[in-house]
């Protein structure tokens, strides 16, 4: 390579990256494709790729739903809840969790992104809790307000039986995480000192799915042991609390009723 077409490149790779950081992709694989082959589709293609994801999702609702409403046999309305409750848990995880995974954490009005990598948002804890439950067909009476509002309060909403509140106090975080994977695999809310995130358990493998404030402050899946928010709240303890575990949540999901605060 000569010096000349050397120095081409190496200006052209400082204008890729000026650009990625206006958009807000950051250093994501897309960044890297958009970059090499100068197409802005590239870029835009994640976007596109979700509202699909979303689309699909809404279409399993809707024909699970229209199941649903159509019979007044018990039997099967408890089958068809069960589906969608094992529906949805796969969707968050398999789906909606991938496409926010490094999406930058912040806190003011640019923090209340509702899709992922959306250009120039970040997204806070509670926004991107409200925006996973939404993405995945579960409407709620207000997405602000179940952003803003406590971690206790979303968590009493969304799993109100006293049964399903969980609390631990001042134990070390891998006590912590046997403790959790002890309720069974699926989906949680924990509640921490000032955050909240969701913890997905599966054959007892417990992780942490976060708009993280430590480390790179992006949205984060990581193992909750090792997970520098759950060492932050260890004095003040941690609340966790099932997610379409119970059949009032898969109700309301089905006929798309959005979930009072």
């Amino acid at each position: 390579m000569s010096i000349r077409t050397r120095d081409w490149t190496l200006r052209a790779l400082a204008v890729i990256a000026v650009l990625a950081a206006i958009v807000g992709i950051g250093c994501r694989a897309e960044a890297s494709l958009a970059g090499s082959t100068g197409e802005p589709a590239a870029i835009e293609a994640p976007a596109r790729d979700f509202e699909a994801t979303l689309a699909a999702i809404a279409a399993e609702r809707a024909r699970l739903g229209k199941r649903y409403a159509a019979t007044r046999d018990e039997a099967k309305r408890a089958a068809i809840r069960a589906e969608a409750r094992a529906y949805f848990r796969d969707a968050v995880a398999r789906q909606v969790f991938p496409a926010w995974l490094g999406m930058p954490w912040g806190l003011g009005k640019n923090s209340t992104a509702d899709r992922p990598h959306a250009a120039g948002m970040t997204v806070a804890c509670g926004y991107f809790v409200s925006a996973v439950l939404e993405n995945a067909g579960l409407a709620l009476s207000s997405r602000y307000k179940y952003a803003q509002a406590p971690a206790l309060t979303v968590q009493k909403a969304l799993a109100p039986g006293s049964a399903d509140l969980h609390r631990y106090f001042s134990v070390p975080a891998e006590a912590l995480a046997a403790k959790i994977a002890a309720l069974g695999d699926g989906l949680y809310i924990i509640g921490l000192a000032n955050h909240i995130g969701f913890v997905v358990v599966e054959r007892a493998e417990v992780r942490l799915v976060h708009a993280s404030y430590t480390g790179e402050q992006v949205v984060t899946d990581e193992p909750l042991v090792s997970a520098q928010a759950i060492a932050d709240s260890r004095s003040k303890g941690y609340f966790v609390t099932p997610v379409m575990h119970d059949d009032r949540l898969a109700d309301l999901w089905l006929r798309g009723v959005p979930v009072p605060l």
